[in-house]
């Protein structure tokens, strides 16, 4: 009776440890799936924050932009403006820095900071030969005068070269203004000159970027896809004017 008894206990004591080799198989894949999934998880968040700009945003405080920033004359000799050469001259500059009342203007890559309307007229300068404001007889800030140089459009009609302003001129007041260069990822954007919102290492003051408008989104391309770093936050202009000059195709 015995021996039957330590045969039974023998052969319980084999199925158990059967039983937990596999529960413990089963725990060490179930670890290994959950390992790959959390994985997964955090690559597709990493890449999102970097397409979204956040990944900047958090961790890397660089500035850096993968597109051209060399100075191509492109000025017409009619005075006419091309859309394209506007995108392309215009987007030398990110990351170009911005100081308040800085109104600088000269041919070619201007060695200075540049303030919001001062870069307006930079671009336009060097594509026409005239500065914007040099059309208003005006006497107020240089905002101003380019307001009163261009002409009230809805947000639909708006194209390459068009401005976008925050508020309407009033006095001293400070305008920001912004040329609109097309859309990205179905969102309108607008390249500018923003203040301490858009700061950067060694850019205390501000700086020159491409910055999705009205939306809570944060951009880190530039029109041909190149990547520029820390991402700019949004625009509000709310006010939209075509300038007074001849564009072309």
């Amino acid at each position: 009776m015995k021996r039957v008894e330590d045969r039974l206990k023998f052969h319980g004591n084999e199925r158990v440890k059967r039983i937990q080799e596999v529960r413990k198989r089963n725990r060490r894949k179930r670890r290994l799936w959950v390992g790959l999934l959390v994985m997964a998880f955090l690559v597709a968040a990493i890449f999102m924050m970097d397409q979204k700009g956040l990944f900047e945003l958090f961790f890397d405080h660089r500035v850096q932009y993968e597109g051209s920033s060399e100075y191509v004359e492109v000025l017409s000799e009619d005075g006419a403006v091309s859309r394209n050469a506007l995108i392309t001259l215009s987007q030398t500059l990110i990351n170009h820095p911005y100081s308040l009342g800085q109104e600088s203007l000269n041919l070619g890559k201007p060695e200075g900071p540049l303030g919001s309307a001062a870069f307006v007229d930079w671009v336009y300068y060097n594509l026409s030969g005239k500065a914007l404001s040099a059309g208003s007889s005006s006497a107020g800030p240089l905002a101003t005068k380019i307001w009163e140089n261009s002409t009230s459009i809805m947000e639909n009609e708006l194209q390459p070269g068009d401005l976008g302003f925050t508020i309407i001129p009033e006095g001293s007041k400070v305008n920001a203004i912004g040329i609109y260069l097309g859309e990205i990822e179905g969102d309108k954007v607008f390249i500018h000159a923003g203040g301490v919102q858009y700061k950067a290492e060694g850019l205390p003051e501000g700086r020159i970027v491409i910055s999705f408008n009205n939306v809570l989104k944060r951009n880190n391309r530039d029109l041909n896809g190149h990547k520029f770093s820390p991402s700019a936050p949004s625009t509000q202009f709310v006010y939209y004017r075509r300038p007074n000059v001849t564009f072309i195709e």
